[in-house]
């Protein structure tokens, strides 16, 4: 029961991770659909970009651009395919969606760099801009080496909840500031880091963590970093930010290539309305142990 629970505490909290993630679930489930007999993709073909991809698969009505009500729509269509899912695994991908569906307006909104209320292709762009950020000398890891320092004030190679309390208070820490400039180095989303900031303090307070009334406390703080603290010593440690990066990432990557090799099928039967009523299993083999 508690490695259950630890395993939802994982899958909860890997924000960044859940819309790209579910999007990309959807791809891996056409086995439903096209079997692996049938579908054999040529191993030498070049695969589109990821963010290519995704647009092609999201924009149903094939206006070149991408709304909430698609992306909405796709969680729908997962949602249905996932509900009668057994074991384990289902309660993983309904623990997934749900956090997806919390997650996607602000998703959305990150990525729609020019505010117009739609993702073009080239504002998912930024996904594949991820992706590439994820393998080696492509950043993301000496950012989060960044952030990781930033926010150890005292420099003892770790993490307490004092330390996060105190990086997520938008009233009086620089931290924000200092980590929004180097995000924006790998992901120019906005025209200047300042931009950028403005969307990420907004975002935080409106999950308490602007340090008013309704803001985060340590308790919650401590309660949140049990899902990463391995050996239980109430800090996180760098070892054990660099585990689940190369869990995370690894099965990012994995991911990110059946959607390559299966979204342009998957976007010749219309995105989500293929009619999967296949039996057995929800994901077909798809699995993620994140």
């Amino acid at each position: 029961m508690l490695q259950q629970r630890e395993r939802r505490q994982r899958l909860s909290s890997l924000m960044p991770f859940r819309l790209i993630i579910a999007i990309i679930a959807v791809a891996s489930s056409t086995n439903n659909v096209v079997s692996s007999q049938q579908y054999q993709p040529n191993q030498q073909q070049k695969l589109q970009p990821l963010g290519d991809v995704l647009h092609l698969v999201l924009d149903k009505d094939k206006d070149k651009k991408v709304t909430i009500t698609e992306v909405n729509s796709q969680i729908t269509m997962l949602g249905e395919l996932f509900q009668n899912a057994d074991g384990e695994e289902g309660e993983e991908y309904r623990t997934l969606l749900q956090g997806v569906k919390a997650a996607a307006p602000k998703m959305f909104e990150l990525l729609d760099s020019n505010g117009d209320g739609a993702l073009s292709k080239g504002e998912l762009n930024y996904v594949t801009k991820f992706e590439k950020s994820l393998k080696k000398g492509g950043g993301m890891r000496d950012f989060l080496r960044d952030v990781f320092g930033i926010l150890d004030s005292d420099g003892d190679d770790q993490l307490s909840a004092d330390e996060l309390l105190e990086g997520s208070n938008t009233k009086s820490s620089d931290a924000i500031a200092k980590a929004t400039v180097r995000f924006h180095e790998l992901f120019p989303l906005r025209k200047t880091p300042e931009e950028l900031e403005s969307f990420v303090l907004g975002t935080i307070e409106s999950i308490g963590g602007g340090g008013g009334s309704a803001s985060l406390d340590k308790e919650s703080v401590a309660e949140g970093m049990k899902w990463i603290d391995d050996d239980g010593d109430g800090y996180i440690q760098r070892s054990e930010v660099g585990k689940y990066y190369n869990i995370a990432g690894k099965k990012f990557l994995e991911i990110s290539k059946t959607i390559k090799q299966m979204g342009p099928m998957l976007a010749l039967f219309g995105g989500g309305g293929m009619g999967m009523n296949g039996g057995g299993g929800g994901g077909g083999g798809f699995k993620m142990d994140l």
